[in-house]
């Protein structure tokens, strides 16, 4: 047993590294195409523009420009925490403008004569806890805590001064 928990000790900068990788990664593709393809512009532009956001045009590039390039920097491990506040605030952002609203208020039965249901709390956090921007703001708190370790350019820079 100690042998196995020497090993998950040995390997968790390894596995934090993976994660911030695949984490940045995420932004960035995200962010790259809300910049570049034209069905995701619109996408990006028609959800700005629903949630009532000044000048949406202009917020929805500077919103896909921050995803991609501080995604691209998560991944390098370049200003890490500056990079998870940035990309923490879109998730917040997100999550308070769109996607709280995605989580149901009723909850309709299979059976019809059962009735319908209201979400009790407990509930509700199980739908919250479900939905995928929860899961990368927990990431990126953790990487605004923890910063750069293991690869990655800050840990690079620390060394050499």
């Amino acid at each position: 047993m100690k042998k196995i928990r020497s090993n998950f000790e040995k390997n968790t900068p390894k596995i934090y590294i993976l994660c911030r990788v695949l984490i940045g990664l995420f932004f960035f593709i995200a962010g790259f195409n809300k910049l570049f393809h034209p069905i995701f512009q619109g996408y990006m532009l028609n959800t700005i523009a629903n949630i009532g956001f000044p000048f949406p045009q202009f917020t929805a590039n500077f919103t896909a420009f921050c995803e991609c390039v501080f995604g691209l920097f998560l991944m390098m491990g370049f200003w890490t925490r500056i990079s998870s506040v940035f990309l923490i605030c879109i998730i917040l952002v997100a999550l308070f403008t769109h996607d709280l609203n995605s989580i149901p208020k009723e909850l309709i039965p299979v059976k019809a004569e059962t009735g319908i249901y209201e979400v009790d709390p407990f509930t509700w956090l199980s739908y919250f806890l479900y939905l995928p921007q929860t899961l990368y703001l927990m990431f990126l708190t953790l990487f605004l805590f923890q910063g750069c370790t293991g690869f990655g350019i800050d840990s690079l820079r620390k060394k050499n001064s």
